[in-house]
């Protein structure tokens, strides 16, 4: 199959060609506009993979231009990553957020309209799950949203069921969960940006400046105080894309799928383990919490091991160990 990655620069989408240019014969289509990703990422791939991938600088929602791009690469399907993805900054630009994640995602759907693509997987979140659901949740959990960011990964669920119905686009849709870590030669990874919201960056930081790794929130209703989440090695989240697609290919439909370790980590655990298998002492020190964060956010991960055949196989260790090593290749 030829294969459009939107995003295939960045952090899960980087991994995810990856993963599919180890693991298959597909051909891989990579459309990145790098304004969250660095071009020399793309050389990482090349190197480690020692196969060529086609790559061009363009943002999904160039309608014209993506619609140029299928055609002469003949794309069978998308798997799609580009979009906006802090919670915080959502909050702060809402209307950024719409534009880039929902708008967007529509311009991308009216190209593979046009150019009769039949396969999209899409790139969710647990965000799309309400906070009155009893953890861990399943696909069927009660959706709701508390930041623009959730409500936009929501949208474009709605956006891609519709579509299913009315053009017989055969979808998965991958809720994840919380990825961290990298691939174990550190080459790739989740890169420390001025940006940077999520928590290994964040631990990478504190580490770079001998400064204390702030935990926000230490009185919430689990055992230590801290939130408790599901933390997936993102080797694990793109092997399951491209279980996904293979399960799309023979069984065409429309199908949602939690992607996690199915397994409650908190936050001061994730840390304390940093610190042990890495043999580092980062300080740690609490602040409020911050707004739209949940207690616990836990996936039932039952459905995609049954259907997909899919199940983590790295644990807690392993994502410390190997974040650490793309620490120490970039940023010591």
């Amino acid at each position: 199959m030829n294969i459009l990655i939107t995003g295939g620069l960045g952090y899960i989408g980087s991994h995810t060609t990856l993963d599919f240019l180890l693991n298959t014969d597909h051909h891989i289509v990579i459309v990145d506009n790098c304004s969250n990703s660095d071009i020399s990422t793309l050389e990482k791939i090349r190197a480690i993979s020692k196969q060529n991938v086609s790559f061009n600088e363009a943002s999904v929602g160039d309608h014209d231009l993506i619609i140029e791009i299928m055609k002469s690469e003949n794309i069978d399907a998308v798997i799609h990553f580009a979009a906006a993805k802090s919670v915080a900054q959502s909050l702060q630009q809402p209307h950024f957020y719409y534009e880039n994640n929902v708008s967007s995602l529509m311009a991308l759907l009216n190209a593979a309209r046009s150019c009769n693509v039949k396969h999209f997987i899409f790139s969710s979140s647990a965000t799309v799950y309400s906070d009155t659901n009893q953890f861990p949740v399943d696909e069927d959990g009660v959706l709701g949203y508390i930041n623009p960011y959730g409500q936009t990964k929501l949208i474009g669920e709605d956006i891609l069921l519709r579509e299913h119905r009315q053009s017989g686009l055969n979808i998965v849709i991958l809720r994840y969960f919380n990825p961290i870590g990298n691939e174990s030669t550190g080459q790739l990874g989740d890169q420390l940006t001025s940006s940077a919201t999520n928590i290994m960056p964040m631990l990478y930081r504190a580490l770079q400046q001998n400064k204390p790794f702030f935990i926000f929130g230490d009185n919430y209703p689990t055992e230590d105080g801290t939130a408790i989440r599901d933390y997936i090695h993102v080797n694990d989240l793109a092997s399951a894309h491209r279980n996904a697609l293979n399960y799309l290919y023979n069984e065409p439909g429309s199908h949602i799928f939690n992607v996690g370790l199915g397994k409650g980590i908190s936050v001061l655990d994730l840390v304390n383990s940093f610190n042990r298998v890495n043999h580092v002492d980062i300080e740690i020190k609490y602040q409020q919490r911050r707004a739209g964060d949940l207690p616990m956010c836990l996936a039932d991960t039952k459905k995609i091991k049954i259907q997909l055949g899919w199940q983590a196989k790295k644990g807690l260790d392993d994502m410390c160990r190997d974040a650490f090593t793309f620490f120490n290749n970039h940023y010591r």
